[in-house]
């Protein structure tokens, strides 16, 4: 029966409804009924007849457009629909300057450079899965990020789609979208254990600021330093190293200082909808605002984690010597630092450096470290428990391309077209106009 069948496939529709709705008039950002969803694609693919099998009736052409309506639809809607516009319009420049197929669609590498291009520009996040090599979105490294948190029917439909059709803005919206929330379901993972943890109820408001901030340091211990996982089942252990935390990670305390920042920033945005007169003390103690606040946090946290980024990056301009501005650092300058005792970064080794692509040996007498190769390559990056996701300095390359594509709007432009809006461009180390 249509029951049953929602019964046996709850796991599926879950997945495509990780994030739990806020309160105060707030929307869920991906919400999905999970058996009027289910319903729908069962009448799709003709389950109902049993002795055909689950996908032997499968319209092989239909349902993957279907499926992909179907989240359109889900996701457009409410502030949900907000989000989608948000996004096509972020992802607008970059869309509109790839090439497009003879439909006007863009192809399954351009999309996932595409993405790949969003994520770590405006969250500082690497997603496993989604790369710029140009490869098909149906290759075997899309397949993770997706088996992670979709049955396997869902996924056979979705890269069914896109491997055989091009896709719009709309659509890439909607992919984006999706991973966006994908992230956001492992968050709500760790968030769920933080709760267990303490044997806290996520049904019941915490009673104190105590609690909340407990919470709260735990979701972040949990999510900083995944190793410290092993200690959510047993509370001595798990106190010890909240205790602890700071040394074991040198940025706890500056992290946690964001943390706080970004709750004031939540709190006054929330001011009139929030109850003055509420007597409940803990403002994130609703399990909703709390949800809000770690999506908050997960999608903040590599921008923050940035300005890290942005002072190395100051640091090695600093090294560079005053003969040469082409975003080099002899090697010899690059290890004084640490010699010297005055920092502790800067300690790769040359071999390490050339595997990386960042030692620069055309003198051999003099070879020097690229600077952007260093700074935006993964040695940089911080990796998530879930491994779906990882924090990575921004490459602020992709900033000036974007300026570029906002400002031509199209695959094509004339030399001269393109050589006069870059002299226009300013960037961290180069005033406008350039030379």
């Amino acid at each position: 029966t249509s029951e049953q069948a929602c019964s046996d496939q709850e796991k599926a529709s879950r997945a495509l409804s990780p994030i739990i709705p806020k309160t105060g008039g707030m929307a869920p950002a991906f919400r999905i009924s999970s058996c009027s969803f289910l319903a729908a694609l069962l009448a799709w693919i003709g389950v109902a007849d049993a002795s055909h099998g689950f996908l032997t009736r499968m319209n092989r052409d239909l349902l993957p457009q279907q499926l992909l309506t179907e989240l359109t639809v889900l996701l457009g809607h409410g502030t949900s629909h907000e989000r989608l516009a948000q996004l096509e319009d972020v992802l607008r420049p970059v869309y509109m300057a790839l090439p497009k197929k003879t439909d006007g669609g863009i192809d399954q590498g351009m999309a996932r450079y595409a993405l790949n291009r969003y994520f770590l520009a405006h969250r500082g996040w690497h997603i496993s899965g989604i790369a710029y090599d140009g490869q098909r979105w149906n290759g075997s490294s899309s397949t993770p990020l997706l088996k992670s948190k979709m049955p396997s029917f869902i996924i056979e439909l979705l890269e069914e789609h896109v491997a055989h059709k091009p896709l719009g803005l709309g659509e890439l919206a909607v992919l984006a979208a999706t991973v966006e929330d994908l992230v956001h379901s492992e968050a709500m993972e760790l968030l769920t254990m933080a709760y267990e943890a303490h044997n806290l109820s996520m049904q019941e408001a915490l009673q104190n600021e105590v609690q909340e901030d407990l919470v709260i340091r735990t979701f972040m211990l949990f999510y900083t330093m995944p190793w410290s996982l092993k200690a959510r089942r047993n509370s001595s252990a798990l106190h010890e190293q909240l205790k602890t935390a700071q040394e074991d990670n040198p940025e706890w305390n500056a992290n946690m200082l964001w943390v706080e920042d970004l709750k004031g920033a939540i709190k006054y945005h929330g001011r009139a909808e929030h109850n003055p007169f509420s007597k409940m003390s803990a403002y994130f103690g609703d399990y909703p605002l709390m949800v809000h606040l770690v999506e908050q946090i997960i999608d903040g946290y590599g921008m923050f984690q940035d300005l890290e980024c942005r002072a190395l990056k100051n640091v090695m301009m600093d090294l560079e010597g005053r003969e040469r501005n082409d975003g080099r650092v002899l090697l010899s300058n690059f290890y004084s630092p640490y010699m010297q005792g005055i920092h502790e970064y800067f300690v790769e080794r040359p071999e390490y450096l050339r595997n990386l692509g960042s030692l620069d040996e055309t003198d051999p007498k003099r070879p020097s470290v690229i600077v952007p190769n260093f700074l935006y390559g993964r040695s940089f990056c911080i990796s998530t428990e879930s491994g779906i996701q990882s924090f990575c300095c921004v490459d602020q390359c992709n900033t000036l391309m974007e300026t570029l594509e906002r400002s031509i709007a199209h695959p094509v432009a004339s030399p001269n077209l393109i050589a006069e809006l870059v002299e226009a461009l300013p960037s961290d180390t180069v005033a406008a106009p350039r030379n």
